[in-house]
């Protein structure tokens, strides 16, 4: 239902938006992120299922294209909304990062390979070509330059870097 309500409420965003649904959604979005997406997960969980029953998103992969979805969406509308765009470059990177595996080395590898997963995606690809304030208002440069704004994109270019060194290994 989330996922349908943040279809419907992204579609009207160019007339008016609401910051406490958009961070309440952000919250589901990370905790949905570390219960249901990486190598841990069973792809035949009854979540998956039912997400493609519904939604039409058959795999994880899917999944990860509506997270960038709205996180590109979000920097779009919500860039000058601080909290929204703090909260949603968090979730980038947390995506970026990867999946909670724990420390094991073997574990490492599944890491790698999850994230490689967002790197081949269009949406990601977007970003990494057009990182610039045309496409993400908060990058603009600004007179009135605060440290929140130094820190979002900090938040935002490490989270790029990251995935441009997936795959330089």
């Amino acid at each position: 239902r989330v996922l349908q309500l943040m279809n419907l409420t992204d579609s009207r965003l160019a007339q008016a938006g609401n910051e406490k649904l958009e961070l309440a959604m952000l919250s589901f979005f990370e905790q949905f992120r570390k219960i249901y997406i990486g190598d841990q997960v069973q792809k035949s969980s009854k979540l998956y299922r039912r997400l493609s029953e519904v939604l039409g998103l058959n795999d994880e992969t899917m999944v990860l294209s509506v997270f960038i979805g709205k996180i590109i969406t979000n920097l779009k509308y919500w860039g000058r909304c601080e909290p929204i765009t703090s909260k949603t470059l968090q979730l980038l990177n947390d995506l970026s990062i990867g999946y909670p595996f724990g420390k094991s080395s073997q574990i490492f590898g599944k890491r790698e390979n999850s994230v490689r997963k967002l790197v081949k995606l269009s949406a990601v690809q977007f970003m990494l070509n057009n990182h610039t304030s045309e496409h993400f208002s908060f990058l603009g440069i600004n007179n009135q330059s605060n440290l929140t704004d130094m820190r979002c994109r900090t938040t935002f270019y490490t989270a790029l870097g990251r995935l441009l060194m997936v795959d330089l290994g």
